[in-house]
């Protein structure tokens, strides 16, 4: 009588089991992007065949599986210009994100070619593959000693071409007399 009950126990037990539902929470620590390696103080050089083409610079940098986080950060790229080999674009940020080709810059972001432009903004994006910065974001700048101002910027890099909307342009020109 004993084992029969147990039998019948066994069955009641395991049919509420099959009919009940199952919690299928993971854990949220899967769902988080766990950094991977963290960087004090680095330096890292991507290199080609024949040069060094960037150098990025930070206090801090992390590496995730889908992104990099890089603080107090300065990108230095070489710039594709066929009058000037040894032209450099330096950008510096507070925050750096890096998404595959992408890279957002933000808060305090100073962009400079060599010596004869120097922009300053919040916010600027740039894709590392077609080489164009741009943001949708006040900006404020000199070009050569000719002060300018605006709201999205567009910089296609590789031309040396820049655009803007509502551009205010202040141009020095006792100095070109």
């Amino acid at each position: 009588m004993a084992v029969r009950f147990f039998i019948f126990f066994l069955l009641f037990v395991s049919t509420i089991a099959l009919f009940m539902t199952i919690n299928n929470d993971t854990n949220d620590t899967v769902k988080k992007d766990i950094a991977l390696i963290t960087f004090k103080e680095s330096t890292m050089y991507t290199i080609n065949n024949e040069k060094v083409t960037r150098v990025v610079q930070s206090n801090k940098a992390v590496k995730y599986k889908t992104k990099d986080h890089i603080f107090n950060g300065t990108f230095i790229l070489r710039a594709n210009s066929k009058n000037n080999e040894e032209l450099t674009d330096i950008v510096s940020a507070d925050f750096i994100e890096k998404r595959e080709s992408k890279v957002k810059f933000e808060k305090n972001v100073k962009y400079n070619r060599d010596d004869f432009i120097s922009l300053s903004t919040d916010v600027l994006y740039y894709d590392l593959n077609t080489k164009i910065a741009y943001n949708d974001k006040p900006f404020i700048g000199k070009y050569y000693n000719n002060f300018l101002m605006g709201k999205k910027l567009y910089i296609y890099l590789t031309k040396s071409h820049f655009k803007s909307k509502k551009a205010h342009f202040e141009l020095n020109i006792k100095e070109k007399e």
